[in-house]
């Protein structure tokens, strides 16, 4: 009898354990997919804070013949007026009949006028956040952020999460930098290297005359998002808003964004054409790749730090001239190509030293050549990059010419 008793009361703990008083049905959340932020009109505190969720019914597995439609019938906004993200969540409870969670947010949006006026408070929040994951998306918005919001359409996508992952973590997007929440979280408050973050737009309607005169990229505009005319309303990700600690303070295009990468390390491949001196009017496309990391070098033993750095890329002809065989001249090619892409990465690294804010990071290279944290912050490195000189080498070469040179000779 005695056994019978204390298998009851185990078998009650047991029930008690496996209880669910925290927690919620699926059909009673609201699935914040992205957050987007905005100066409030007619000088009212706060911020405007658009919370963009997703329509489980419109997704997938809904019933009825609007089930699984996904596109813009997939994602829902609304924009409210709060001083930070939870009060925003806690107006927005009462208004749509959801308990709105932040566990599935992808996408932090903010407008060029909040960038410009730093961004620390919100990053404080998200830091902090046990909903707010760190590896969530951010981007700049050159339009208002409630605007690109309301513009995002993914007609290819049926689950919204999808879209953004495909937009912002796409290996062969080398015209927008890879950064996540976490690494604007570290980047704005050390000493070693400032930050980036992606530039999104709506859409417009003019478009610049002309091409870049680069050799690089060659014909070419160095483009950000919102510039490139499509003929319709849509949203664009290109280029990249460039930082000083936790305030924006510039605006790189589209070229100066892949460099970015390339030297970073984090440049995978793209298709870069290039002008070859043989056929001006031609610009000889290769699918252009990085296999091999940068090698870096700081060497901080005067007041003007003197940076080298060494690039590895190699590529296949796309395209090439119908009035020339380029195989037959591939070491003037090369040698060209050589030159066009180190002028671009010098070019490139005066703007940032220009700027007075080192995104590339050489700042952990220097760090390296002290002994302790308190000799390095005592250099003052953030101040000393201004003055840095850049050494700049291209290891380029193009893979598997041989059989287009073969079949010419014979």
């Amino acid at each position: 009898m005695r056994k019978c008793s204390i298998g009851a009361i185990f078998c009650v703990l047991l029930l008690i354990l496996c209880g669910c008083e925290d927690g919620n049905e699926p059909d009673t959340l609201g699935y914040v997919v992205a957050i987007g932020f905005d100066k409030p009109e007619n000088g009212k505190e706060g911020y405007d804070i658009t919370l963009q969720f997703a329509n489980p019914a419109k997704i997938s597995g809904g019933s009825g013949e609007d089930g699984g439609k996904g596109g813009k019938d997939s994602i829902e906004n609304i924009t409210v007026t709060a001083p930070g993200i939870y009060s925003a969540v806690n107006v927005a409870n009462h208004i749509i009949s959801k308990k709105f969670t932040l566990s599935h947010t992808k996408l932090l949006v903010f407008s060029d006028e909040i960038s410009k006026e730093g961004l620390e408070k919100f990053f404080e929040t998200v830091g902090r956040s046990s909903d707010i994951r760190p590896n969530t998306y951010i981007a700049v918005s050159k339009c208002k952020a409630k605007d690109f919001l309301e513009s995002v359409n993914p007609e290819t996508e049926v689950n919204p999460v999808r879209y953004y992952t495909m937009i912002f973590e796409n290996e062969n997007s080398e015209f927008i930098p890879k950064n996540l929440a976490q690494d604007f979280y570290f980047h704005s408050t050390s000493d070693e290297r400032d930050s980036v973050m992606p530039l999104c737009s709506v859409s417009g309607n003019e478009n610049k005359d002309g091409y870049a005169e680069t050799g690089y990229q060659y014909q070419l505009e160095n483009d950000i998002a919102g510039e490139i005319p499509t003929g319709k309303k849509e949203t664009q990700v290109m280029g990249m808003a460039v930082f000083e600690r936790d305030k924006k303070i510039a605006e790189m295009g589209e070229i100066e964004t892949e460099i970015y990468n390339m030297i970073i390390g984090e440049y995978k491949n793209s298709y870069v054409a290039y002008y070859f001196s043989k056929v001006p009017e031609d610009p000889i496309t290769i699918i252009q790749q990085s296999e091999k990391k940068p090698k870096i070098q700081v060497d901080t033993s005067t007041d003007a730090p003197k940076i080298s750095i060494e690039l590895y890329v190699e590529g296949d002809f796309c395209s090439s001239s119908p009035r020339i065989s380029v195989e037959d001249s591939i070491d003037l090619f090369t040698d060209e190509v050589s030159a066009e892409l180190k002028k671009e990465v010098e070019k490139f690294l005066k703007k940032t030293a220009d700027l007075g804010t080192d995104i590339a990071g050489f700042g952990s290279y220097a760090k390296r050549n002290f002994s302790t944290l308190e000799q390095f912050k005592a250099y003052n490195w953030r101040e000393k990059y201004k003055n840095a000189e850049f050494d700049v080498k291209i290891d380029f070469s193009v893979r598997r010419t041989g059989l287009v040179v073969r079949s010419e000779e014979h």
